[in-house]
């Protein structure tokens, strides 16, 4: 399926008889003979659910090689048809999107999906962010033009069009949560943020969207009995994802930041490891620790060149990124299938910065997290610190007289 700057698509173009290039028979000449493909708009998606069937007949040609030569034709010039000149064979219309506005320049009255996409392909933001993003709004621009808003400028496009556009993309995937709504919310305000800056709207319309209540849950962490567990069993059966589990635990980072993290940005001596935080469009280089506890196993992944990636492929160095679903995979693989635990692979930073806010402070969780303040620590991730308050308070003797 080839998908086309205007929204549609088109599928793989197939030829009417299969054997057109090398039949020789003149008896050929009474088969049909037609170049075809399914053209997909999904303005069209209800007349043709399974696409428009566009077909070049080619009987009229009275010879086989004249034949074989306007095949050769069609397979050439139909992808240029639509993909340069974005010709719609169901309307009959070309659709050629300007591409100064399209690339290079955006204004009020710009459309609204040109506008996001402007934005979107401008974004510097962690690239899973990205990833998510995009997922969006893809599904976003499906409900614009199933709405019929594909028209509407961007300085035209309110609230009371957002909140139709999800509605319908929730009749089609289903009633949102609550995460998922405000996941929504969140993402399309980051793109509405940058129209402002580039001044194509007026305000940012998603400030006046609310946020929909979500229930907190209570993050589940291992027990010490799984700790022993797990330790044990991967440190015997999978040693190099032991050590990155071990690492991980210790370091107090986000697992994408370990995986971006190269041999240069480790500092044995000074017990440091320098990681870059993205958050929003902005980009911090930090430093976290290396614990005592863990500077052996640092130490035993960090050998090869400098421009290598710690925990590239086989969780050794390596000059390739692996992916964040690698973790979890290997996770899911040996410690929640094999061990029957059921905790995810990230309750790990949760125990850890929790066990730092018991023995040190908030402050030092906070620190080992790289946040600025306790808020995060303290709302996300220091899930024993509410009892402990408990049980500080039930200790308090303070008397009356």
């Amino acid at each position: 399926m080839k998908n086309l700057k205007n929204g549609c698509s088109y599928s793989e173009l197939w030829v009417s008889p299969e054997d057109w290039r090398t039949t020789t028979a003149k008896s050929s000449l009474k088969k049909q003979w037609y170049v075809q493909c399914y053209y997909y708009d999904p303005l069209f998606a209800d007349k043709y659910p399974k696409g428009f069937p566009f077909r070049k007949k080619l009987n009229r040609i009275k010879t086989l090689e004249q034949r074989k030569e306007a095949v050769k034709f069609f397979l050439e010039e139909i992808p240029k048809l639509f993909e340069d000149k974005l010709w719609n064979p169901i309307t009959k219309n070309y659709m050629a999107v300007e591409e100064d506005i399209y690339n290079y320049d955006i204004n009020p009255n710009t459309k609204i999906i040109d506008a996001i996409r402007f934005v979107l392909d401008r974004l510097e933001i962690e690239t899973r962010t990205i990833k998510e993003i995009r997922n969006i709004v893809d599904k976003f621009e499906r409900s614009v033009k199933n709405l019929r808003f594909q028209e509407i400028s961007v300085i035209d496009f309110k609230r009371k069009h957002y909140k139709l556009v999800i509605e319908n993309i929730e009749k089609i995937d289903g009633k949102f949560s609550a995460h998922k709504y405000n996941k929504y919310r969140s993402y399309i305000s980051i793109l509405f943020r940058d129209l402002l800056e580039y001044e194509a709207v007026e305000y940012n319309i998603m400030k006046d969207i609310r946020k929909k209540t979500t229930e907190k849950k209570i993050r589940e962490i291992l027990s010490e009995d799984e700790r022993k567990q797990v330790n044990q069993f991967l440190k015997e059966h999978y040693p190099d994802f032991w050590r990155f589990t071990i690492i991980f635990f210790h370091s107090g980072g986000r697992i994408t930041e370990l995986l971006r993290l190269q041999i240069k940005d480790v500092d044995i001596k000074k017990q440091v490891y320098r990681t870059l935080i993205k958050k929003g469009n902005q980009s911090q280089w930090i430093e976290r620790p290396i614990k005592d506890i863990a500077v052996h196993l640092w130490q035993r992944s960090i050998f090869g060149r400098k421009e290598d990636y710690v925990f590239s492929t086989g969780l050794k160095p390596g000059p390739e990124i692996i992916a964040y679903k690698n973790i979890q995979r290997r996770w899911k693989m040996h410690v929640k299938d094999k061990l029957e635990v059921t905790a995810d692979f990230y309750a790990l930073k949760h125990l850890n910065l929790d066990e730092t806010a018991e023995l040190l402070s908030l402050e030092d969780a906070a620190r080992l997290a790289g946040h600025t303040d306790t808020k995060m620590v303290l709302n996300h991730y220091a899930v024993g610190e509410e009892s402990r308050k408990l049980e500080r308070l039930k200790k308090l003797n303070n008397k009356f007289a």
